[in-house]
Order: structure tokens, then C-alpha cells, then sequence
């Protein structure tokens, strides 16, 4: 896909974002609620995010938001984010009709995110039914995606998983490099702390080539997460083995990945690549 916007375009909308995010007032530090009622669906909801985005418990997110939702039935985004994780194509379907025909009022700002959400769950059950969306579809929506993301982050630059989910639309639409640049500008020094911020660093990193420096950078984070039963690190090196073409390390940290948890949805993707590498090597020879 071509950049919708010149180069020196971007930067100025980064630049933007990173001197709004410094100029917010205090009342922005406070956790966002996401239109939940109350402080337990909030909790279950941000312990969903950190699930899956920080150690790649994709298993315990969906439980988590599955529990925020319990405590507020309310809680549409949580319903949502239920339906993006959930791997019943059913029980999804249902979800984006109860959400397309739920009365629930939504902030503008809450919006933002059901929106994009809402498309993504249409691009789900569309992959889960075999139906063929166009490239315009795909278009319009990582059009939405950074517009809506962007918008969010610019208001609330403390909501960390957010501005996670924007960086990986920036990758999506302009490639490594710009959503990398993205990344170390857009995160404050709290931030790069975040789990998912080191191994997404590593993992654009790798994209770029620079492997050496990619497996430095996993390296922190291995020892950062410092704990054999989460899936992420495994998850992490396999993928940049994989680029690597060293496939038997790739094999045994994807492998252990899907022990830990079976349902990581890219841990499967990577292990499908690996598969089609080993058996045309296989064919081949």
C-alpha cells in the first residue's frame, strides 16, 4: 500500500502528537474507563490488554474481558474486545449484531475505539465464513484505524495499549520504519518499559533486517518478563528466527509458545509460515 501521506507530513503529525501528549493536564493521568460503571470492569478490562499484548496470554485475555464484562453489562467496548478475542465465529457474529443494534449510548470518545473494533470484527466473520473482502475494505479500514487511534492517543497518551494497537496500524499502512520512528517518539520513558513496546521494537527491528540487534532487544525482554510459562518471549524469538531462516530455533520457540497457549493467534500464524518454508525446502531437495 502507498503512503498516503508525504514523509514530512507524518512527522509533523508525530511531532504533534508527541508535544500534546506533554502538554496534557493532570486529569488525563487517571485510567480511562472506557465507558465502564465501574472500577472491577475497568480492572478485568486493561488485565485483558496486558494479557495479550504484553505476554501473549491470548487464553487469559479473553477470560479477563469475558470478567469485565461480567461486572458491567453494560460495558459495549468490553463486549467488543469479547468478540475480537473470542474464537467461537457464532458467538462473534452475535456480538457484532448485539452491537449494531444495542441502544447503549457510547462517548464520542468511547466510539473511537468501538468503531475500529467494530470493523475489525466484520473482517473476522467475513475470514471465518470464507467471504472475500475487497482491498477497499482492508483500506478503509486501517484508514479509520490510524484516524480514530490517532485521535484517542492525541486526548489520552497515558492509555498505553492504545497507542500499542495505533504503532501496529502505522506498521500495517507505512511499513517498519516509520511505525519504529513511531514508537520511540510516541512513548513516554514510562512507556518504553511496557513489555509490548521492547517486543515490538525487537520485532520491527527484525523486519528491517537488523537481526542482530532484534535478538539484543529480545534478549531484554526475556530477562524483563524473567518467567518460563509466558508464551510472548517464545513467541517473539521464533518470529525473528523465522526471518533469520534459522527454522529449527524457530520450531522449538514456536512449538513452546502454542504449549503455553494454544490459541496465539500469531504464534499459530508463525508456525503456518514455518510449515510452508519446511516443506519447500522438503519439496525441493
Amino acid at each position: 500500500m502507498s503512503l498516503k501521506y508525504p514523509i514530512y507530513a507524518l512527522v509533523f503529525i508525530l511531532f504533534t502528537s508527541c508535544q500534546q501528549k506533554q502538554n496534557k493536564s493532570s486529569t488525563n493521568l487517571a485510567v480511562y474507563t472506557y465507558g465502564a460503571k465501574n472500577d472491577s470492569a475497568v480492572f478485568y478490562f486493561n488485565k485483558g490488554w496486558e494479557h495479550i499484548l504484553n505476554y501473549g496470554q491470548w487464553t487469559l485475555s479473553e477470560k479477563a474481558f469475558r470478567k469485565a464484562v461480567d461486572f458491567d453489562s453494560t460495558f459495549i467496548v468490553g463486549k467488543a474486545l469479547v468478540g475480537k478475542n473470542t474464537t467461537n465465529l457464532n458467538e462473534r457474529i452475535q456480538i457484532l449484531n448485539d452491537i449494531n443494534n444495542s441502544q447503549i449510548k457510547v462517548s464520542e470518545d468511547d466510539q473511537l475505539i468501538l468503531e475500529v473494533t467494530r470493523i475489525t470484527l466484520e473482517l473476522f466473520n467475513a475470514r471465518g465464513q470464507n467471504v472475500k473482502l475487497d482491498e477497499d475494505f482492508i483500506s478503509n479500514f486501517l484508514t479509520t484505524a490510524e484516524k480514530n487511534y490517532r485521535t484517542f492517543i492525541h486526548k489520552y497518551p497515558n492509555e498505553s495499549y492504545i497507542k500499542a494497537e495505533y504503532i501496529e496500524v502505522l506498521n500495517a499502512i507505512y511499513g517498519a520504519k516509520i511505525a519504529l520512528d513511531s514508537l520511540h517518539i510516541l512513548t513516554s520513558p514510562k512507556q518504553k518499559k511496557v513489555p509490548f513496546f521492547i517486543s515490538y521494537a525487537a520485532t520491527l527491528e527484525s523486519d528491517l533486517g537488523n537481526f542482530e540487534k532484534a535478538l539484543s532487544i529480545a534478549d531484554d525482554f526475556n530477562n524483563q518478563i524473567n518467567d518460563p510459562n509466558i508464551p510472548q518471549p517464545y513467541v517473539l524469538y521464533g518470529s525473528i528466527y523465522l526471518k533469520m531462516d534459522s527454522l529449527s530455533l524457530a520450531t522449538s520457540n514456536l512449538d513452546k509458545a502454542l504449549q503455553l497457549d494454544p490459541n496465539h493467534i500469531f504464534a499459530q500464524r508463525f508456525k503456518t509460515q514455518l510449515l510452508t518454508k519446511l516443506n519447500t525446502i522438503n519439496t525441493n531437495d
